[in-house]
């Protein structure tokens, strides 16, 4: 099975906290977290949040591009021995571009040019809620957050 696969990213302004971006592929469910750094170490103790909030067995690979931000998170195979990490080419953004989509999609309710650091966790919860609630014709019109229930539903199922 395919399934969970996740693409991180994260977005920032210079000098400013970033929204660290995940989306897993198959049902376009879309996770995000405010950061107030963005080193690596601080990056990766934020995905280990993320993982044990939504459960380990909903993560089983986590693609994400190859800046130095992202260089510990290869840590998280040790920690969690069934996921796998990896990295896009360098210069390769299409290698992840649902989750470039909807970093942009985010952008519509978050716009460039806006300082990070007055957006409350609970705006950027609701943001992303927006988003995962929108019904997606690629989705046969139903929406991630429901597809995303199914899966994991399914898969708990099935174990």
């Amino acid at each position: 099975m395919r399934y969970p696969i996740f693409f991180l990213d994260f977005f920032s302004g210079l000098g400013e906290p970033a929204i660290l971006t995940l989306l897993e592929r198959q049902t376009r469910y879309y996770v995000t977290k405010k950061l107030w750094n963005k080193s690596p170490e601080y990056i990766r103790e934020a995905m280990l949040k993320i993982i044990k909030e939504h459960g380990p067995q909903n993560f089983k690979t986590i693609t994400t591009d190859n800046g130095s931000e992202f260089a510990t998170l290869s840590k998280l195979e040790d920690t969690y021995e069934h996921l796998g990490v990896y990295y896009a080419h360098a210069y390769a953004s299409w290698e992840k571009g649902a989750n470039e989509r909807h970093n942009g999609m985010l952008r519509e309710f978050i716009p460039k040019g806006i300082s990070l650091r007055d957006l409350t966790y609970k705006r950027l919860k609701q943001c992303t809620d927006a988003l995962n609630m929108k019904l997606r014709r690629t989705l046969g019109y139903v929406c991630p957050r429901e597809l995303y229930e199914q899966k994991r539903q399914e898969m708990a199922q099935a174990s």
